[in-house]
Parts: structure tokens; sequence; C-alpha cells
């Protein structure tokens, strides 16, 4: 019998039988997996049940038997426990974790892996408002995920917005658009699209700098969440069509 270890962090768990459970786990070296865990939930001691919790991350020691993978041995890296005692916190995490798992792939993905840790970090760790993280975690993934979206010109002609008292946005023009090009899309005040762009330039390590006005809050809350839902969409359609996930689809605003 083959073992394989594997680092990663639980996004999600579903307990199973007696017994077990199944962790829906990101990890460093094969993207999103699914792995059982047997006995975990017993009052006995037992060398797989080390990390069974969400937003933990741990050392997995892993076989396979009839195509699924079963947890030999486990061993907390970090358990990001103070996400636990808080609500906005554990609000927080779980939001992070459900966008990770949806745009997360059997496949390797380092920076996926890195932003997912850092945000739990920052969220257990850091002073930072948990809904500030959120949003900054979603705008990076977003990124990430090639659908950085246009912010200070308009997405369809591409003069400049930066003059507008209120600059639209348009999901399936991927960014801000200008009054003459589009006037039935959302419309949201210059400070919070230059939020928004600040933190497309922000690292994964910088996430905790972030600090936003209510107002911000609500409006990128509106936009990004519905962007969101968007892409993904639009990524599930693109693979059913065999052409996968490229970068950088909407061109983004020039650094």
């Amino acid at each position: 019998m083959a073992f394989e270890t594997l680092n990663g962090i639980v996004l999600r768990y579903a307990d199973y039988k007696e017994s077990d459970r199944i962790l829906t786990v990101l990890t460093r070296e094969q993207g999103l997996v699914s792995l059982t865990a047997r006995g975990v939930r017993s009052n006995r001691k037992n060398a797989a049940g080390a990390v069974k919790d969400v937003y933990c991350c741990g050392e997995f020691v892993v076989y396979e038997r009839n195509r699924i993978k079963y947890v030999s041995s486990s061993s907390v890296i970090e358990a990001f426990y103070p996400i636990r005692e808080d609500y906005d916190r554990l609000t927080a995490a779980a939001q992070i974790a459900r966008m990770a798992e949806r745009t997360a792939s059997g496949e390797k993905n380092d920076e996926l892996y890195s932003l997912v840790y850092h945000a739990f970090s920052f969220l257990a760790y850091s002073e930072a408002e948990p809904v500030d993280l959120t949003l900054a975690f979603a705008v990076k993934l977003i990124a990430l995920e090639g659908y950085e979206p246009v912010v200070t010109r308009c997405a369809v002609c591409g003069r400049s917005v930066l003059d507008e008292s209120g600059i639209r946005f348009s999901n399936r023009h991927g960014g801000s658009v200008c009054s003459e090009c589009c006037t039935d899309e959302p419309s949201y005040a210059p400070s919070t699209m230059e939020a928004l762009r600040r933190m497309l330039l922000l690292e994964s390590r910088g996430m905790e700098k972030v600090r936003l006005s209510e107002n911000m809050r609500a409006e990128l809350n509106a936009l990004l969440f519905d962007y969101i839902e968007y892409c993904v969409e639009q990524s599930v359609r693109l693979k059913g069509k065999g052409n996968g996930k490229g970068k950088n689809k909407n061109g983004g605003d020039k650094k």
C-alpha cells in the first residue's frame, strides 16, 4: 500500500456513517481533494483525527483504495483557533471557504493555497475587520481566476471614468463602463472603485491592511459577489466547451 503526504486546509466536512468524517481539503500538492477520515468522531484515540475540523491547516498521510483517499494519520500545522471564538470571524471564514471551494480544482494551485492561508491567518491573528478581509479575499480571488475587472477606464470604449460622479459596473463587460456606453448598470461611488483598484494591487500578505467605510463595504459586497457569481457561471460554460480558464480575460487596468 502506497502512502503520500499532503499539506492542506480543511474547507468543509460531512459526517459519514457512525464515526467517520469526509473532509474537503485544499491541498498544496493536489488542489482540492476529498479525504475520508475513519473513526475520528469516536471517543477512541485515532491517528487520523488530529486534523478533522474546518479552517484547520494540517499534514495528512493518506492512501488510496478503490479511488477513495483515506487518512492514515494527520498532524496540525496551524489550527487558526481564534476564528472559532468569534462569530464575525467564523462567518467570514465560512464565506472564504465557500469561495475557495467553488473556484478550486483537482490541480495544484500555489497561489490559491497561499491566498486562503493568508486570509485565515489574518482572520485568526490580526486586528483587521473580518468583513474587510472577506472582501479583499474576493477581490484577489477574482484576479487570480483571470477575471480582474477593469476599474479606471471604460471596458467598452476605453476612456477614463475617473471624472464620473458615479461609476457604473457591468458584469458582462468585465468592469467599469462610462455613462455614454451603458446606462442600465448599477452605479458606485468613485471612492468605492478606488478601494477596489487598491485591493487589486495588494499582495496576499497585505490583505490585513484593508480598511473600508460602511458605504464601501455595502457597495463592494453588492458588486463583488454578484460579479463572482457571473464569473463562476462563465468559467463553467467555458469548461463545458473545452476551453478551460485563461488569465486576464478582461484585460484589467494598466499598472
